[in-house]
């Protein structure tokens, strides 16, 4: 049988509750947070017996929880780089190209594990419905036990990071600024630098320039231009997906006083930053094509999406309220844009990679 229980952010009970720590067979599951991220924060608890919950098979929920979905992010920007330097004859170290893949794999699944858990202790997965991987709010493991899955995963990056470092000490350079930026970000002390003005900058870096230069000089390929524009690219494309998700929502967020670039803008600007964002991108992926891939790439690729630019663009222009199914509409469009573009480029690298030789 279940009960609830509402404590405040100052009741001694409050954090273990809130961690999972409190019971061994048993998980409070937040159902109702008022004053979000302030002292006066006060969470109502649903306590219900491990055995009574409705678990999935095991492996959804390890790939759910580890967010699979979003391993778009790192896998790509992965894949373009060793196709490229393949293509290049440019890899030159196998074996530490393994290592720092695997260990840029690791790193970031816990990444994901460490969002989630701040994400829940700060109130954003337990406000928006559909932040996170939901495992904690679920019931399907604790934060407490995500936080320590967490640490592992960062402490095997580091074991591969090693050396790939102590091989090459240029390297070592770019993990010293990725572990700044992510120190920086895990010891805020009111809010993920997610959901705070300008915090996408960080963003931009780890999963752009700071990760596609790495993992070039990881392969024990030389610096080049080319692996810049490839994380500048890859980086901006991110950050449009980011700045999607933030504009789905922008009402509860708002309400909850969570800050993003997006929040600060209002509803009506931050659709023109949206649609800037994603223009932006067209040119500089134009660019970068024209420079490093080719003329013919460039045109067909930009041809493309520009055609497709269009409606997405007129959607959120027809916007006329941050609630309601359109929001999720333009979201939807604009992420099938993003995946459409991935599948372009990675068609383009095969291409050149197995149809040029």
């Amino acid at each position: 049988m279940s009960e609830f229980v509402t404590l405040s952010k100052n009741s001694p009970q409050f954090e273990s509750y809130l961690l999972g720590t409190f019971s061994k067979d048993k998980r409070a599951l937040p159902v109702q947070t008022l004053n979000v991220n302030s002292a006066a924060e006060t969470v109502t608890f649903k306590i219900v017996p491990v055995s009574s919950l409705e678990f999935p098979p095991r492996i959804v929920r390890i790939l759910q929880t580890m967010k699979i979905r979003s391993f778009l992010f790192i896998l790509v920007p992965l894949f373009l780089l060793l196709t490229k330097n393949i293509a290049d004859q440019t890899l030159r170290d196998p074996i530490a190209t393994v290592i720092a893949t695997v260990g840029l794999i690791f790193a970031f699944i816990s990444v994901n594990l460490r969002n989630d858990y701040t994400d829940h202790v700060r109130g954003v997965d337990r406000i928006l419905e559909r932040s996170g991987s939901r495992a904690i709010q679920n019931g399907w493991t604790t934060a407490a036990h995500i936080k320590s899955l967490s640490t592992t995963f960062l402490a095997l990056a580091f074991l591969c990071s090693i050396p790939v470092m102590m091989t090459y000490p240029d390297v070592a350079y770019l993990v010293v600024a990725a572990a700044v930026i992510g120190l920086w970000a895990q010891f805020q002390k009111r809010i993920s630098f997610k959901y705070q003005i300008g915090g996408e900058v960080s963003l931009f870096m780890l999963f752009g320039p700071l990760l596609t230069v790495s993992y070039q000089l990881s392969m024990g390929a030389p610096y080049d231009d080319e692996s810049l524009w490839i994380g500048v690219v890859w980086g901006w494309a991110v950050l449009f997906v980011v700045h999607l998700r933030n504009f789905i929502n922008i009402m509860p967020s708002s309400q909850a006083g969570f800050r993003n670039t997006v929040n600060w803008l209002g509803f009506d600007r931050s659709r023109r930053l949206i649609a800037i964002w994603w223009i932006v991108f067209l040119v500089i992926n134009l660019f970068y094509h024209a420079v490093y891939a080719g003329k013919y790439w460039g045109v067909y690729v930009s041809v493309a999406l520009v055609l497709l630019s269009f409606s997405f663009i007129a959607k959120l222009k027809a916007l006329s309220s941050p609630v309601g199914g359109d929001v999720r509409q333009v979201f939807k469009y604009g992420f099938t844009l993003f995946l459409f573009t991935i599948g372009l480029w990675v068609f383009e690298c095969l291409w050149y990679l197995f149809l040029t030789r």
